[in-house]
């Protein structure tokens, strides 16, 4: 007779554990979060893009944006990030950039900007994005020079950083007219390096 009660107690046992497994297994499917199609665009009008040039000894810093930029791919959504970005083509109106200083950027024009590409329009496409880095080329009059670019998003904004060399990428008459223009001014000093940061806006729409 005790036996025979054991076994019953045991086989309840049994089938309230399997009971409780089921239901457990039953609630962790409903909570399960459905993926949701997102589609990326961005905001071109408030896509900004400055450069830091550096003078004297002690490399004091001079930072400049351009105001004016055009992409073909304003108004577009596309299915993920790297879709929206791969083989952008963009022109930029050097002629367009502010540092501050009205003299300074007269100066930037007449003696760098204008003998640095044809029309005061720096042209060029970003290849594919990679483990954190996307190529940017700039058509520099008629020969293509590519600039490596770090990227990261940050609260649905993109950032993209370089630096270039006026030497490598063959602008030396920009830099030498800049260079003996301000030669005072920079106490003889005018360094080659530029620094390149885009700040792009990130539209995200998921349904």
């Amino acid at each position: 007779m005790k036996t025979m009660f054991k076994s019953i107690f045991t086989f309840f046992l049994l089938i309230s554990f399997f009971s409780c497994t089921e239901q457990k297994d039953k609630h962790i499917v409903v909570s399960q979060s459905v993926e949701k199609d997102c589609f990326y665009s961005f905001d071109e009008a408030a896509t900004k893009v400055f450069w830091a040039a550096y003078k004297t000894e002690d490399k004091l810093k001079v930072v400049g944006q351009f105001k004016d930029l055009k992409t073909d791919r304003a108004d577009q959504k596309f299915s993920s990030l790297e879709a929206l970005v791969n083989g952008i083509n963009f022109s930029i109106n050097s002629a367009s950039s502010a540092s501050g200083d009205e003299i300074r950027d007269l100066s930037l024009k007449d003696y760098f900007f204008q003998l640095f590409t044809e029309n005061f329009e720096i042209n060029g496409s970003l290849a594919e994005m990679s483990e954190g880095v996307v190529v940017a080329g700039i058509d520099v009059f008629g020969v293509q020079k590519n600039i490596k670019l770090t990227y990261s998003l940050e609260e649905e904004m993109l950032k993209m950083k370089g630096t270039l060399s006026l030497q490598e990428i063959g602008a030396v008459k920009a830099y030498n007219s800049i260079h003996q223009k301000c030669f005072d001014l920079h106490k003889g000093k005018t360094w080659d390096d530029v620094d390149v940061i885009i700040e792009v806006p990130i539209l995200k729409d998921c349904k």
